[in-house]
Parts: structure tokens; sequence; C-alpha cells
């Protein structure tokens, strides 16, 4: 079994904006489609929490979710949607993807409340996010309103990914540059790279032995570079050059852009040449590895440059989000979603391996401004 088991119930994410979004466009009917073709449990959830079947809803969680979601939740939760979003009109978008021995599935579900064509109809996006073990059974659970990229003027400080993001390489890291703000991320002014990341492996305070001047002599060198998320591969280099310690190249270098759906992209970057092992149009899963560690590009030693954004689809091109990790080690303590900063320690959890460490009390987030 998965170790965690957690309901996030956060309706509305907009209502935590400090201002207020744009209004959605109705999207194209004919581009909806009225049920999931992915996963028959999307529907189940969607039209449970619509028509108020509270009792089947939790009678198919496992044990341990029940443990932290109770019927009144659920109930609260339907009556939410229903008052306040109005009618589920179709789902624009989804994916199903595995975590260990889980499957998720998510999708952006439209709703939209009054009457079609009327000039006070109100549409609106809700993401349904969860997780059912190898028996079926629900196992994790997300229902959040979602930001359309079109309701967000930019800086995308509150947007909320999709796309579960996981760590990005084997052991321990160090966040050189990393976290929401000017002050522990010097990617803050680049309107693509406002939350990436560069980070580096550590010993003693040191990332390499005292004396070290080589490439090679960085701990972090050749360690594997890996995919956060499923996704399809939309560019990959492999021929650059390295450069010389301290002295520093141009671009990315070698590194993999990877469409995760939903209009998001990761890159990471500066990979050593010869070692990517994908290219354009290749299907990745949660964990392949990409590349190894290196100094090739915009780039004065071994690092992994890591960032999430739109796909370069608009006259500005891409926009930075925010791109916290998941099941994700952060100083020691364990955090079912966290963006690191700069000095913080970070390591993935192991999925395949399955730990079950103790977690602690499971998050449960119901928005009452909804």
């Amino acid at each position: 079994m998965h170790p965690l088991r957690v309901l996030v119930v956060a309706l509305s994410l907009a209502a935590g904006l400090g201002c207020k979004p744009k209004d959605l466009r109705a999207p194209n009917q004919a581009s909806l489609k009225p049920t999931s073709e992915l996963m028959p449990e999307a529907d189940r959830l969607i039209n449970g929490l619509l028509l108020g079947r509270v009792s089947e809803l939790h009678a198919w969680m496992s044990p341990s979710l029940k443990s932290v979601v109770r019927p009144p939740e659920l109930a609260a939760t339907g009556e939410r949607l229903r008052t306040r979003y109005g009618q589920p009109i179709g789902i624009l978008e989804e994916k199903v993807h595995k975590e260990g021995d889980l499957t998720w599935y998510s999708g952006l579900v439209v709703y939209a409340r009054g009457k079609a064509g009327a000039p006070d109809r109100k549409v609106r996006l809700v993401l349904f996010q969860f997780a059912v073990t190898p028996d079926r059974a629900l196992d994790r659970l997300l229902v959040r309103e979602h930001l359309a990229f079109e309701q967000i003027a930019g800086p995308a400080r509150r947007y909320a990914t999709v796309t579960r993001l996981h760590f990005v390489s084997t052991g321990e890291w160090t966040i050189v540059h990393g976290g929401p703000r000017r002050m522990t991320n010097y990617h803050h002014n680049h309107r693509g790279q406002r939350f990436a990341y560069d980070m580096v492996v550590m010993k003693g305070g040191r990332s390499k032995p005292v004396g070290g001047s080589g490439n090679k002599d960085s701990y972090c060198y050749g360690y594997p570079v890996l995919a956060p998320a499923s996704g399809t591969v939309i560019r990959a280099v492999n021929d650059v050059p390295e450069n010389r310690p301290g002295t520093t190249g141009e671009g990315g270098g070698n590194g993999v852009v990877i469409d995760h759906g939903f209009g998001e992209a990761s890159s990471l970057w500066h990979m050593i040449p010869g070692t990517v092992t994908v290219k354009v149009g290749d299907k990745v899963e949660l964990g392949q590895e990409l590349g190894k560690v290196g100094n090739s590009g915009h780039s004065s030693g071994p690092h992994i440059h890591f960032h999430v954004a739109t796909k370069a689809n608009s006259p500005q091109g891409e926009l930075g989000l925010p791109a916290p990790f998941v099941d994700v080690y952060i100083d020691g303590a364990w955090y079912e979603r966290k963006m690191p900063v700069r000095s913080d320690r970070v390591r993935r959890t192991a999925t395949d391996r399955l730990e079950r460490k103790q977690r602690g009390s499971a998050e449960v987030l119901i928005d009452a401004a909804l």
C-alpha cells in the first residue's frame, strides 16, 4: 500500500488569489467529453458528488482514506459544487498515469451555472485528481477549482499545476536557487523561469572536494536526471560541448523539455553531451532517466536546472509556473506537496520501494469561502 492517504478538497483556489481572476470563456461544447474516456471511476466520482451519493463514495474509499474523510465532508463538498459551480457539462482534458502501485487520474471538468447563452452564465474549471489501488479502492483525492492560463495576467504566483511533479534525481540535493522570491532565486526576473531551480549535491558544505577543479570532481556530476512526471518529449538537445569549470556557455546546453499535458511543460538542462536518452516525440514515464548531470550551456559548474512553464504559445513566450514537488523530503521531513527554497536539502520518495514511514496526520482542506 502507498504510504500517504490524503483528501484535499480545496474549492475554491481562486478565493485565495487576493484579486479576482478573469472570467473563463465558455469552451466549445464539441471539444468537451461527456464522460471519461480513460477511467470509469472519474464518472463515478463526479456524478457521486453531483447526486449526493455520499454513502457509496465513502464505501468506495480505502480504510486509511476513510479514516480522514468523513461522510459530512463529502456531502458538504457536493453541496458546494452544486450551489456555487452548477452542473458539470463535460471534461476538457484528462490523463492517467502510474505512481508505484497507484493509478492516478487527473481531469479538468467544466462546470456551468446559469442558462446556456444567458449573460450571467458562469463557467469554471474544477480539477478532479485521485488515485486508486490495484483493487480499485479510492485511496487519494484532490478536488479544487483550477484557473486556466487565460485567467492569469502573470506572474503565476497562485497557479497550482495539474501535473504531479516528483523530484528529478536520486540521493539528496541542495537547492542553490529556488522558491518564489527574488532573495532566494536569481531566476525571479525571468518570465519563463521565475520559479526555476538550480541544484547540486553537497558534502560537508561543499559541491566538490577541496582541491577539485574539474567537472568530474563535482559530487553531482554524472548523476541521473529523471522525468518528474509522464509526458511527451517536445525538445531534446544532446550535442553541446561541456564548459570548462569557471567558464560559461550559452542557453540550456544539453537537456529535455517534456509536455505533461494541461498546457504544462518541464525543462531539465545542463546534461553531459551524448547522455540524453530520449528524442522528440518519445513518451516518457515518471522516474525515467533522461540523461546525466553535466556542465553544458549557460552554466559555470555541474548542476541540474529545472523549471516548469506554459508551452510557448503566446507572443510573450512561456510563462513560468510554480513547481512544488510532491511526495518529497525537504530537510529530512516528508511533505505531500512543497516548494523548496535556497539551502533546502531535497530528495524524492522512492515510489518503487513504497516507503512506509509514519507521516503524521493527513491534511484536509475544505475552503469555507466556496
